[in-house]
């Protein structure tokens, strides 16, 4: 992570009917929209002479980067208008001038583009206008490029070209591509084109994701992992990073730590597009990084990070522990459905950790504090008023497995050795709600910090070897 202002920063780039020599392939330099997307606005007045209106092929130009990237361009057919430089929409027009100064005589198109630096080493682009040639004859065609009087430039290789602009990237000079800085006779978009658009809106790949457990991670930074710039597919950020994915199957708050006692921790929020949500970088002059907000269901990206030069904590590489806690109102539904056999079944899991009796949940709680563990299976019904059993587990950090029995006691289990202990057999409902553990106090126990992952599953006496659980546990942990 670097730190950077948020001055804004302009750029033009233009296309021409000159030819230039080769150098390199697709050019990217980080600077992109925070988010994989952002809206046109295609509303030019009038037609082509061919007949087509300038409006219908401009979109197609956006839907042709949207169907062959990762970038995707919302389409909005009203008119705005592109010299209004404030107004953060991305406009589109014919003018004889380039709002106010001269085109030259070879240019065909300038982009306007808009940005501001960001936390993680790149430029987020926040308005990218187009204006178009009005000195110059255009129609809409496909084929070789005619600059007769009558055929003129074709439009819609420029906007093809433009729109690649606005997306970030920046001209090619070797390969085939629309994004060369002359107009030829490609008239689609070529490979080097879709490979360019992808690499700067598909850092995510670069990098290992992790998923995000509720519960508590040790991990490191260290040589050899990630880095933000591979991460954001540019820019100058070279600090390590660890990527993880987190999905929320319901609306919570949720506490995001990193602890580190060797290095400076940061932590870094963001959607499934790689838009920064929130960022943290120190808890009250410690090393330690926190993120607490309610957030909504969807899928998240968790960035473990630090500092590319070294602060107070003495290093940019050592160990963390990232702690992921929630308070919800409703038990947690649980995903990732497994079976012992690889049979299917519709049923649902759901659990959490209760403080109040079933009136909210968590995952987190004091060792002085009365909890109760609870689970639901909401029943696959073609199992559903079937004689059968239920099962309980527990998973400890150290790799022990603990199972109840009959007794509702947790013994110690070794699937090598044994079949898995039942807690209770009985003809199965629509919806079976399990006590886990009840009324408990760690501390009671000896017990001061712990964390443990519960599973629960079912099964039907007629297939006795057959058990339907989730691989989502139930998370605990007990901590001062």
């Amino acid at each position: 992570m670097i730190k950077h202002s948020a001055a804004g920063i302009f750029a033009l780039v233009t296309l021409a009917m000159l030819t230039g020599p080769a150098t390199f392939a697709f050019d990217v330099n980080g600077n992109k929209w925070p988010g994989a997307f952002t809206t046109i606005y295609t509303g030019i007045p009038g037609t082509s002479p061919s007949g087509i209106a300038w409006s219908q092929a401009l979109r197609e130009s956006a839907e042709a980067w949207s169907n062959a990237t990762v970038f995707e361009f919302s389409v909005n057919p009203e008119y705005r208008n592109p010299c209004n430089r404030s107004d953060r929409l991305n406009g589109n027009d014919f003018t004889s001038t380039v709002c106010g100064s001269s085109f030259g005589g070879s240019t065909l198109a300038i982009t306007m583009i808009f940005s501001e630096s960001n936390s993680l080493g790149t430029s987020d682009i926040t308005e990218a206008d187009i204006v178009y040639n009005r000195n110059q004859n255009f129609d809409i065609y496909d084929g070789p490029v005619n600059f007769n009087q009558f055929a003129g430039v074709d439009f819609r290789r420029v906007a093809l070209h433009e729109l690649g602009h606005v997306m970030g990237l920046r001209h090619e000079w070797a390969a085939p591509a629309i994004m060369a800085p002359t107009i030829g006779n490609l008239f689609t978009l070529q490979k080097d084109d879709i490979d360019g658009a992808n690499f700067l809106y598909g850092g995510t790949n670069n990098c290992f994701m992790s998923k995000a457990a509720f519960g508590v991670t040790t991990q490191a930074l260290s040589q050899g992992d990630c880095r933000v710039q591979q991460l954001v597919s540019g820019g100058t950020d070279t600090s390590f990073v660890d990527v993880f994915a987190l999905e929320l199957s319901e609306a919570a708050r949720v506490s995001i730590s990193m602890d580190s006692a060797a290095m400076d921790s940061v932590l870094v929020l963001a959607d499934n597009k790689l838009r920064i949500l929130e960022i943290s970088d120190d808890i009250a002059g410690s090393c330690n990084a926190l993120i607490q907000r309610v957030m909504q269901p969807g899928s998240y990206i968790i960035l473990a990070n630090t500092y590319v030069e070294v602060g107070k904590c003495g290093s940019n590489t050592g160990p963390y522990q990232l702690s992921v806690n929630y308070d919800s109102s409703t038990l947690r539904t649980l995903s990732g459905k497994v079976s012992f056999q690889g049979g299917s079944s519709d049923a649902v899991f759901s659990g959490g950790v209760t403080l109040n009796n079933g009136l909210s949940y968590t995952n987190r709680v004091r060792p002085d504090q009365l909890f109760n563990v609870e689970a639901r299976i909401a029943i696959d019904p073609q199992h559903q008023n079937q004689p059968g059993f239920i099962v309980v587990a527990a998973l400890l950090a150290d790799g022990e497995i603990l199972v109840k029995n009959f007794a509702g006691d947790f013994v110690t289990y070794n699937p090598q050795l044994a079949l898995v202990p039942i807690a209770v057999s009985k003809v199965l409902g629509a919806t079976e709600d399990i006590s886990v553990l009840a009324d408990a106090i760690a501390a009671q126990l000896g017990i001061q910090s712990i964390v443990v992952d519960f599973l629960v599953g079912y099964g039907v006496t007629s297939n006795p070897d057959e058990l339907y659980f989730h691989q989502e546990t139930i998370n605990l942990i007990v901590a001062p």
